[in-house]
């Protein structure tokens, strides 16, 4: 049977949303928020195709509840929303009325966690769920399994559990390493308690909605990425303010971390000098990202530092360096070309306490 009319307008109109979402959000690199040379302009762009990559896997390809799967968001090519490059994120589309179990184990990784996200009456993303190895109990290579249930299951079964609500629409799994190459990943599945029988086929009035969908988070998520940038570079540059979780939820942040950020500037022959006590914590890193909130190329470039890395001063403090070329200093952080952008501390489950201090260096030969 031929499409309909009805089809064809409801599917047309869904990829015109698409198209005028793709040019408002190129509009957004030109803007006064927008990129403010050459370099940011050329990795904006970048940044519209792989914020419409993760959004096509998120909301259309992987948008089913009742059968998640996990998507790996992040990748050395795929970045968006400050990620952390010590991370590995994986994302399902859940109901906070469904159930769900996630069976697996645990590995030797750093860190691990399940946080699950949702949307207030604004519309506005907020952190609903959350639980880490430590709250679960979980031992290394530990084989586990999770219930997502707003109901607690029997505790006699060694179950874990995560408590739901209904506004809940998302979940995401966070794996952090100090050192890949010794640490090995936690593996799971998610998988719906309630059996929902096989999909049906795809309607015109389905895809229609989910392409509108990526429209949105993709437009959304560009434009809420340069006006952060735009603030912050507005600001006074070269120090750090305090954010938690809540403030930045927009981002699917971990309520875990505190988030201890700035905007570095720095000429041709400076460095930024970065000195501070770290917390204690159980995990901390300092990472600089681009405008569009991005982090570097750290497969080519030194742009992350985490506690294990970091050579600490005789009474304990350190001493990071920003710069565009190697300072002669352990603790360097290379710019790969950048001389102003992010710069972010990742302190978990710390207090807030003292804050970073700067100053802009020369740097001799």
């Amino acid at each position: 049977m031929p499409p309909s009319d009805n089809d064809a307008v409801i599917l047309n109109s869904a990829w015109g949303s698409l198209l005028a979402a793709l040019q408002n959000s190129a509009d957004a690199l030109t803007a006064p928020t927008g990129a403010a040379n050459s370099l940011e302009l050329a990795e904006g762009y970048r940044f519209i195709t792989r914020i419409l990559s993760a959004s096509i896997d998120m909301v259309l390809e992987n948008a089913d509840a009742t059968r998640p799967e996990f998507t790996r968001l992040m990748t050395p090519t795929r970045k968006f929303f400050g990620d952390n490059p010590d991370t590995y994120y994986d994302y399902a589309p859940i109901k906070g009325a469904n159930r769900y179990e996630i069976v697996g184990n645990r590995g030797t990784c750093h860190y691990l966690s399940f946080c699950a996200y949702g949307r207030d009456s604004s519309g506005t993303n907020q952190i609903l769920a959350s639980a880490n190895d430590e709250d679960m109990s979980l031992a290394l290579n530990e084989d586990f399994r999770v219930i997502l249930d707003i109901a607690q299951p029997p505790i006699a079964s060694g179950n874990k559990w995560l408590e739901m609500t209904p506004a809940i629409d998302s979940l995401i799994v966070r794996q952090y390493f100090l050192d890949r190459e010794t640490e090995t990943p936690a593996t799971y599945r998610i998988t719906a308690l309630d059996n929902p029988g096989p999909p049906e086929p795809p309607s015109p009035s389905r895809i229609a909605r989910r392409i509108e969908e990526v429209a949105g988070f993709t437009q959304i998520g560009t434009e809420l990425s340069a006006a952060m940038a735009k603030e912050l570079s507005d600001g006074v540059t070269n120090t750090f303010s305090f954010s938690s979780a809540e403030n930045a939820a927009a981002f699917y942040p971990t309520p875990d971390n505190l988030y201890v950020a700035g905007w570095y500037e720095i000429g041709d022959g400076q460095a930024l000098e970065i000195t501070g006590r770290p917390p204690e914590t159980r995990y901390w890193s300092i990472l600089l990202m681009s405008r569009w909130m991005e982090s570097l190329d750290y497969r080519n470039h030194q742009i992350i530092l985490n506690h294990s890395d970091i050579a600490l001063e005789a009474d304990g403090s350190y001493k990071i360096l920003i710069a565009g070329r190697d300072p002669g200093h352990a603790n360097w952080l290379d710019t790969a070309g950048h001389n102003s952008g992010y710069m972010m501390f990742r302190w978990m489950r710390a207090e807030m306490g003292e804050s970073p201090q700067c100053r802009v260096v020369t740097i001799t030969e």
